[in-house]
């Protein structure tokens, strides 16, 4: 009689302690030993009274797989049966299936587990005897990475390791994509391109074993879709133990927040001097260009007054530099400003910017709050949308290090909060609480600015419209994201097991716990109840489609103080005024 037996997928453990996800995905079995003549998935539902069949097809030789075109979470535990149950949805309890299975139908199955799932990856029994137990082998590739994503090859100089973060060293490059949609090869293994590279960071470099790296191309390139440039970094994220989301998910509220510029990223393997080194993200860095900081370029050791009114790109850094001004603000605290553009500061530059630094810092600790003093010298709006990123993040050293400001050139220019960069402390501290109130690492600025009314006025406005528009994209973000390194961060996670990512889906669970507990207590916090959000008609002065419902004699105005007709009104609130009553309208 023919021996049948099932093998186990790995399967992602939930944020609850019973629950696992199936990753969207393929995922194969070795059937060189067990011979099987069929073998089915069979795993419970979120509904415990539900179990699932799903056939495995048998590709060539003795490779099977089974594919889900989506995620399924929630589930229990699973079993690969060899059994003739058809497939689909059965009305009973798990446990009594696989009972069925074994008892009454005499069929061959696999010890109920709750593993961990690896899309790609196959399974191999290690007998072919019933309840034959197996191990995980990720075996697409047989160099470490996965193929789910593009792979970045370098070969550095007669294979010399990289040691400095100042010095860069001579290497080449190719990035492979497998025929990837969405990607194009760059170069090739015989037509390798020439980089520079070098180590990056501060902690990161110091103290992880997996390094961040910064790259120069010999020659600008597209590089996976991104814009142009020579100019980008490797980042480790080594430090990132919620599934590599605190940097995504801090760049994506960024572009949700309508900054001007967010750095690009795309997620790829990488494999230095023919050694696999992991799940990097290339990303732009932040510099003055045309597709990046798009101000003017100051150049080095210029002193006419015209000119070194800007471009700048500066730093609010928690290191002490070399390139630095410092001041001592006006809660006798240092700060450090890095100028990264210009590189090199003649004195009237240098003059220029720290009386610029310790004007704003006079403005915003003065005592009068209603001061609008500080206004002039710093754009409000673009502060107020790099603050709430920084509050959604918990990002409790937003304004302590790797903050960034730039002002273009002109006698009226302000200084621009932005462009984000670095999430490596979001989400450490449980409690919630605002960035500024006790914080571990001395945020600059930010507790003063929290004081101005008219800052936290504007922070309502700007809230409460992303809080309408943007806030239900986030969970569909996060699963296209897991769904894309899931493989890619299991071989990542194989080669660092000590970085804390075993399980992606886990990982995005928690992380949308983070996130929508910390949006929805910000929002009990900044919610504008003096707007009527309403869509329909309910009773006089409240909003329809194109217009406000009113008595003749009500008089409508925009916020701009502009009297407007009530039909056909663009989405936006108004003001509707009848008699000494006031209400304000929200028109969706």
């Amino acid at each position: 009689m023919c021996r049948f037996n099932i093998f186990m997928l790995l399967a992602l453990v939930c944020a609850v302690a019973w629950g696992v996800t199936i990753p969207k995905g393929t995922f194969y079995f070795d059937n060189s030993k067990t011979k099987y003549e069929n073998v089915k998935f069979v795993y419970d539902s979120e509904h415990d009274k539900q179990t699932w069949v799903v056939s495995m097809t048998r590709e060539s030789g003795d490779k099977w797989s089974v594919t889900f075109d989506k995620s399924v979470e929630n589930m229990y535990r699973y079993t690969f049966a060899a059994t003739t149950l058809p497939d689909g949805k059965i009305d009973d309890t798990f446990p009594n299936v696989k009972e069925n299975i074994s008892k009454v139908r005499n069929e061959y199955r696999t010890a109920t587990t709750s593993a961990t799932i690896l899309v790609g990856g196959t399974f191999t029994p290690s007998s072919g005897d019933n309840w034959a137990q197996g191990s995980w082998v990720m075996s697409s590739s047989g160099n470490g990475y996965s193929e789910t994503l593009p792979v970045m090859f370098i070969n550095t100089e007669n294979s010399q390791a990289i040691t400095s973060k100042e010095n860069y060293i001579n290497a080449t490059y190719y990035i492979e994509t497998f025929g990837l949609d969405g990607y194009e090869t760059v170069g090739s293994k015989e037509e390798q391109l020439p980089l520079e590279i070098r180590g990056r960071g501060n902690y990161t470099w110091r103290d992880f074993d997996k390094k961040p790296y910064r790259i120069k191309l010999g020659s600008k390139a597209a590089l996976l879709g991104m814009n142009k440039s020579k100019h980008f970094a490797l980042l480790a994220h080594a430090d990132d133990n919620l599934g590599f989301y605190r940097n995504t998910l801090g760049f994506e509220f960024s572009r949700l927040m309508d900054m001007p510029y967010t750095p690009a990223q795309e997620p790829v393997e990488v494999v230095l001097n023919g050694n696999y080194i992991g799940l990097y993200f290339l990303t732009e860095t932040v510099r003055i260009d045309e597709d990046r900081v798009n101000i003017v370029e100051q150049e080095d050791y210029a002193t006419d007054a015209s000119e070194i009114t800007g471009g700048w790109l500066v730093e609010i850094d928690n290191y002490d530099e070399a390139e630095q001004v410092r001041i001592t603000e006006g809660n006798g605290v240092t700060m450090r400003f890095t100028y990264k553009t210009p590189e090199l500061l003649s004195a009237e530059q240098r003059r220029f910017l720290s009386d610029q630094m310790n004007a704003i810092d006079d403005a915003i600790y003065l005592s009068d709050k209603s001061s609008t003093d500080w206004e002039e010298l710093v754009d409000m709006d673009r502060l107020v949308r790099f603050y709430i990123v920084q509050e959604i993040m918990q990002n409790a050293e937003s304004f302590h290090g790797s903050c960034y400001m730039h002002r273009d050139r002109g006698e009226d220019q302000k200084w621009m909060f932005g462009p984000v960069w670095d999430f490596g402390n979001s989400f450490h501290n449980g409690e919630n609480r605002f960035i500024y109130i006790n914080s571990p690492f001395g945020n600059h600025w930010i507790e003063e600015f929290a004081k101005f009314p008219r800052f936290q006025e504007h922070v309502k406005v700007i809230w409460n419209k992303f809080y309408r528009e943007e806030v239900a994209s986030i969970d569909a973000f996060m699963t296209e994201f897991a769904d894309k390194i899931a493989v890619a961060a299991a071989c990542d996670y194989a080669r660092w097991p000590q970085y804390g990512n075993a399980d992606i889906y886990a990982k995005k669970s928690e992380m949308k716990k983070n996130i929508d507990g910390r949006i929805e207590w910000l929002h009990g916090h900044w919610v504008d109840n003096s707007v009527t959000h309403v869509g329909v008609s309910e009773f006089e002065a409240y909003a329809i489609d194109g217009g406000i419902v009113a008595p003749e004699n009500a008089e409508i105005y925009n916020l701009s103080g502009c009297k407007v007709s009530a039909d056909n009104l663009p989405a936006g609130v108004y003001i509707v005024r009848l008699g000494s009553q006031v209400r304000k309208v929200l028109v969706r």
